[in-house]
């Protein structure tokens, strides 16, 4: 699958081991700040590569924009994921991050920035979904992998795109009405699903992953 120009769309319808996080309040900030502290700390944990500094995300502000969006891991090297970020919240990481955090691109996706502009610009039609490297981690960083996007279409997507898939058509109107621009490639996979919240619409979701 190629990332597509096309004018025409469908009709809209190996880490060493870890304490156990100590007592104390199951907020972002707290956990995060934990994890900053013991990696500033003389037995903090570094990969070989990175730049060797922790808290970004809390100098940022970040943990009280992803409060009950993010599950934190107790494992300060393992990702935290976040799914349903909306519109609210993307206005906010767009006015709080520097603009090397919003170049940040997954494997092959569209930036950071763009997905999150994607959202404020079609509010209730896509959502964000990644994960947080927190800051036990020397790459410390939000990561995007992908979108849910509302699209009221019958369309015949198969999951290994056999012959008659439509999802090129999905993938342009997601490029040329969306503004989901710049990306290496096309996602790797893109599904339909049903949001529990929404059962009456039609979502697709995009990942690059």
């Amino acid at each position: 699958m190629t990332q597509s120009t096309r004018s025409s769309h469908p009709r809209r319808r190996a880490t060493p081991p870890h304490p156990v996080s100590p007592p104390g309040p199951r907020t972002l900030r707290a956990a995060w700040g934990r994890q900053a502290d013991v990696a500033n700390g003389p037995d903090g944990f570094h990969h070989v590569h990175g730049p060797h500094t922790h808290g970004w995300l809390l100098d940022d502000a970040v943990p009280e924009l992803l409060e009950g969006i993010v599950q934190v891991d107790d494992d300060p090297l393992e990702p935290s994921f976040f799914a349903h970020l909306d519109a609210p919240v993307a206005e906010a990481l767009l006015a709080r991050l520097a603009a090397p955090r919003l170049a940040d691109r997954s494997n092959g996706s569209p930036t950071l920035g763009t997905m999150l502009r994607a959202a404020v610009e079609h509010p209730g039609e896509l959502t964000v979904h990644g994960f947080v490297l927190g800051p036990g981690r020397c790459d410390e960083r939000l990561v995007a992998e992908g979108v849910i996007v509302r699209l009221e279409a019958d369309l015949l997507v198969t999951e290994h795109h056999a012959p008659g898939c439509e999802c090129e058509l999905l993938w342009a109107y997601v490029v040329d009405e969306i503004g989901l621009t710049g990306s290496v490639h096309a996602p790797h996979r893109i599904r339909r699903v049903q949001r529990a919240d929404a059962p009456d619409e039609t979502w697709w979701q995009l990942l690059w992953a």
